[in-house]
């Protein structure tokens, strides 16, 4: 039996959530042109324990009525969200840009949708979009920069301990002095002793991590280096240390995952020693090329170690059904220029998920607004996030989807583009921290440097009045490459003021080019990228 939403009323519990995942509902059926009232065609937005899985949701309908199911307060917005994104055609774009399209809402008789997402954590931090609870709640995020508590039904919680915290439980160094020696008891003592006071200051915490210093200068005594030796890397010791923690506060928090890193030095996985279940190991990408998927990497570049990776976060699946992945979206040292890694963003994320890869961190731009594509960047990560397992069609008409909403009638140009400078960095590789003539050198972007201008000049003469900004800021990345193309002193200071009037980083932690900056050189000089 087909259903067409034209009359309904709407009955939900008094929960805050429950309250505004009402308030979205009406909202967004009423931009649809359907009436709220009562005694109309029911719907009923309840919570159903038996779908708390990673926030599992239900959507389902008979000619009596509707349901809307989550199995936490989150899922029930997202049965909402979702539902009104798959039979309304709503897309949230950004926060402040959504499309609600005209027509009726109509589905078959039957369960609608029945979905719990793959990762359990789901964490994003591009500036666009991280500091919007609403957005990220929108797309199924449950960890972000923003407060996510109240109405929104809280986020996957750190406690105050994330990342690199290893010094500070141990009460040896902060995040980045020297890591302690895990084989001394003391030092295990005080990091439950820490451990246990930040979950009683926090109560709500899910996770907390337990995890090295950032560096590699970790503890060679005697005790430690037979272990290492016995283990076959100084992830063991690490682990055992975890396992240890994990153990002791299993039975008073049996919700709370120990998160711990397997980065740099600790990387490749131990022989001996396996996760305790509610321990879940992180491995961070930040030695992999980014322009090809990871298990088609040729491995161009002297900077990547991409097959390493693979091959450890293949070992580490072997032994651990909860891994996290720390990984890496921008270019850190070249924040405007243009990072040409949508050819590789949706294979990973599948074979990631293929790995027993459980919660996923793709670190971006969080500190200013983008120069370069970082907007259409995090919407399509929310996405995959969400929906590991989506196809390269389905990949595509997200972006394209994307790209008209926020460029307007010239993002098609764009979208050339995008698909040229990614077919033109799949023939070299590139890391995070090299140069923008690292994967497409400098020969190729003279080669095209005619067509790309025409690319840009046409997305923008062709933007109505509103998006036309969105266009320009994004050019900057094409001003930037002709700059280190043909380097001048004027057209140096054009590209500085246009940066810098928007609030642009340059590289991670810098908005400022120094007065004494020879602008007339490549602006590829203008920084020392020795951090």
């Amino acid at each position: 039996m087909s259903i067409t939403l034209k009359q309904v009323s709407i009955l939900t519990g008094n929960t805050e959530t429950e309250v505004y995942a009402k308030e979205e509902l009406q909202k967004y059926l009423e931009m649809k042109g359907v009436t709220v009232k009562d005694g109309a065609y029911p719907i009923t937005i309840t919570y159903d324990k038996t779908l708390s899985r990673n926030d599992g949701f239900r959507v389902s309908a008979t000619a009596d009525g509707m349901t809307f199911a989550g199995g936490t307060e989150h899922a029930v917005l997202y049965s909402v969200y979702k539902f009104l994104e798959k039979f309304a055609g709503v897309r949230y774009f950004l926060p402040g840009l959504e499309k609600v399209p005209a027509g009726d809402i109509t589905f078959e008789e039957g369960i609608l949708i029945d979905f719990a997402p793959i990762f359990e954590s789901r964490q994003i931090n591009w500036n666009a979009v991280t500091h919007s609870a609403e957005w990220c709640t929108k797309q199924g995020i449950n960890n972000c920069d923003a407060d996510m508590s109240g109405k929104f039904g809280g986020k996957w919680s750190y406690g105050g301990l994330f990342v690199h915290t290893l010094g500070k439980l141990t009460e040896t160094a902060e995040w980045a002095g020297a890591n302690p020696c895990l084989c001394d008891p003391e030092n295990l003592r005080k990091a439950i002793k820490n451990v246990r006071a930040a979950l009683e200051a926090n109560p709500n915490t899910d996770i907390v991590s337990v995890s090295q210093n950032d560096n590699n200068n970790y503890c060679k005594c005697e005790k430690c280096q037979a272990v290492d030796a016995e283990e076959g890397s100084p992830s063991g010791n690490m682990l055992r240390f975890v396992n240890a923690i994990a153990a002791d506060i299993a039975e008073d928090y049996p919700h709370v995952v120990v998160d711990t890193l397997a980065y740099n030095y600790t990387q490749a996985a131990p022989k001996i020693t396996k996760p305790l279940p509610n321990v879940c190991v992180r491995l961070c990408s930040i030695r992999c090329c980014f322009m090809h998927p990871l298990t088609k990497c040729p491995n161009k570049s002297v900077w990547t170690k991409t097959p390493n990776l693979v091959r450890d976060l293949v070992e580490w699946g072997k032994i651990c059904n909860r891994i996290y992945i720390w990984d890496y979206t921008t270019n850190f040292k070249f924040y405007v220029p243009t990072y040409a890694n949508f050819g590789a963003l949706r294979e990973n994320m599948r074979f990631y998920v293929d790995n027993h890869v459980r919660g996923m961190f793709p670190q971006g731009n969080s500190q200013s607004i983008s120069g370069e594509f970082g907007e259409v960047r995090a919407y399509l990560l929310a996405k995959l996030m969400w929906d590991p397992y989506m196809s390269e069609e389905e990949y595509y008409t997200h972006m394209d989807e994307f790209l008209e909403a926020y460029y307007g009638d010239g993002w098609k140009y764009i979208r050339k583009y995008i698909d040229k400078t990614t077919e033109l960095a799949a023939d070299g590789c590139m890391n995070i921290y090299e140069n923008p003539f690292t994967a497409i050198t400098r020969e190729e972007y003279a080669e095209n440097e005619v067509d790309f201008d025409e690319l840009w000049q046409k997305a923008e003469e062709l933007a109505d009045e509103d998006r036309k900004e969105n266009v320009r800021r994004s050019a900057l990345q094409w001003q930037y490459l002709k700059l280190m193309l043909h380097p001048s002193l004027e057209g140096s200071k054009k590209l500085v003021h246009d940066v810098k009037s928007r609030n642009i980083l340059w590289l991670e932690r810098k908005y400022e080019v120094e007065d004494a900056t020879d602008l007339s050189l490549s602006p590829d000089h203008w920084f020392d990228y020795r951090y």
